[in-house]
């Protein structure tokens, strides 16, 4: 695939030059450690650099034009643009096709269950027809573990799955890849918000960019797009009164749209009916257990009801959705304990894997760290929760990067002060779930929390093999179906 630069330089409001008929862009690229011959390379600043640092080696590597936020000798073309980040996302659609304009394009955010109701709604819509980009999903494709790829490859992505005959593409949109306008000139149908809680303020400066954020998503809809909303989450009004798109509601009071009723959860799952305000009820069966689980599945039939799928049809598949890896994934071993692996990694989220659990179990002993340069409010805020609702904690390290580790682990137990539960210092993680283990009695459950999925450590530079899942398997345990 290749298009002229005067077609490109159309979708970033610069004026074409005759001689740019005759410069073929092979592709759109921001990193020059990616970057292929003839490629149009876009000066992004990154979190350490600035991209005009980089302009020249990436005409050494084969760039045939530039985009920058301002003007440089060069020699290829240079398109300078008031936004850089924004000309990416642009310049990427344009290159492919505007493909999410082929495309029922659904983006879902939110702090927490993100990941669970774009996985849900991939379901629910059809997965021979529905193309999907998640946190999990992104780490299997190219292996970044972004929640939210960087707009080339959202954008070729979308492409390839026009190409393959799909109808339909759910996106999972992180604040982070709104403010970095990633998902710019994708056109979507649909976007969902399940809730806000206070996280990322590191990277937002605070929570009311990191807010704002989320809202920017809802505010580029267009009227005739769908604003799916949690009706139960205080943000809710706020995101109203910001979109122009229509509003549809769910939650469980009777002002939502999409309300549920008459729930029996139990250790295993859920049934409850799900009720329109149009009156049509159907009845569903969810086999993943807790109170936030029944919430992400009414957020995603809303998706489907918005996609034109029939009560009845998202009944059937709900009751068929598959798990999703480190997300509520229990574990057994023969003796009968029983350890959780969830991506709880802040502390609304900690705090509702432990209500849950201690619904059905004697005693919850929590495995959980922090990530390294990130929020260090977050640290004391989950070591908080952990001693206030667990029965016994095991500190330990969760991507620590550039920080000490020993230094973040004590930021967690500063939460933990003035409760009597026990708290344990293991900074390997593979030990920590082994010492966990060593304290688990009869009726206990280990909830290992803040990985989920992920198969690796970042420490320093380096990044190390580890998954908590593996390191369960080692001990004896294995998966529950």
């Amino acid at each position: 695939m290749a298009r002229p630069l005067a077609e490109l330089s159309v979708a970033v409001g610069v004026p074409s030059q005759p001689a740019w008929m005759q410069v073929d862009v092979q592709g759109i690229c921001e990193d020059t450690r990616r970057l292929k011959q003839g490629e149009l390379f876009v000066a992004i600043s990154g979190h350490l650099d600035e991209g005009i640092c980089f302009i020249e080696q990436a005409i050494s590597r084969g760039a045939v034009a530039v985009v920058s936020e301002e003007w440089v000798d060069a020699s290829v073309p240079v398109l300078v643009v008031p936004s850089a980040r924004k000309a990416l996302a642009q310049l990427s659609a344009a290159f492919y096709g505007h493909p999410t304009r082929e495309l029922f394009t659904v983006g879902v955010t939110g702090t927490n269950g993100k990941t669970t109701v774009s996985h849900w709604s991939a379901d629910l819509l059809g997965r021979q027809e529905t193309g999907l980009l998640s946190t999990v999903e992104n780490a299997r494709i190219d292996g970044s573990g972004n929640t939210t790829p960087s707009s080339p490859t959202i954008q070729r992505l979308a492409r390839e799955a026009v190409d393959e005959g799909l109808t339909r593409l759910v996106i999972e949109a992180s604040s982070a890849g709104i403010a970095q306008e990633r998902v710019s000139a994708i056109d979507f149908d649909v976007c969902v918000f399940t809730n806000l809680s206070p996280e990322h303020t590191h990277h937002h400066a605070g929570l009311e960019a990191y807010k704002r954020a989320k809202l920017k998503l809802f505010e580029s809809l267009r009227p005739s797009a769908w604003a799916i909303l949690n009706r139960d989450d205080p943000m809710c009004e706020s995101v109203i009164a910001a979109t122009s798109a229509q509003i549809l509601t769910y939650g469980v009071g009777f002002d939502a749209d999409v309300r549920l009723e008459n729930a029996h959860p139990d250790h295993r799952g859920s049934q409850f009916t799900v009720i329109q305000t149009a009156g049509e009820r159907g009845d569903m069966t969810l086999a993943h257990p807790g109170a936030h689980n029944m919430a992400n599945a009414l957020a995603a039939i809303s998706v489907g009801l918005v996609g034109g799928v029939s009560l009845s049809t998202l009944s059937e598949r709900l009751a068929r959705v598959d798990p999703i890896p480190g997300r509520t994934e229990f574990f057994r071993r023969r003796d009968g304990l029983v350890a959780v692996v969830d991506f709880a990694h802040n502390a609304s989220s900690l705090e509702t894997m432990l209500r849950f659990l201690h619904q059905t179990y004697v005693r919850v002993i929590v495995v959980f760290g922090c990530p390294g340069d990130s929020e260090h409010e977050k640290r004391v805020a989950m070591g908080k929760v952990a001693g206030a609702l667990s029965d016994a904690v095991v500190l330990t390290s969760d991507n620590p990067k550039s920080e000490d580790p020993r230094a973040i682990v004590e930021e967690i137990r500063e939460g933990t002060i003035g409760s009597d539960v026990p708290v344990t210092i293991v900074h390997d993680r593979a030990q920590a779930i082994g010492e966990a283990l060593s304290q688990a009695r009869a009726g206990d459950v280990l909830l290992v929390a803040g990985k989920g999925h992920e198969t690796v450590q970042l420490i320093g530079k380096d990044r190390i093999p580890h998954s908590d899942a593996d390191v369960l398997h080692r001990l004896g345990f294995e998966r529950v179906t």
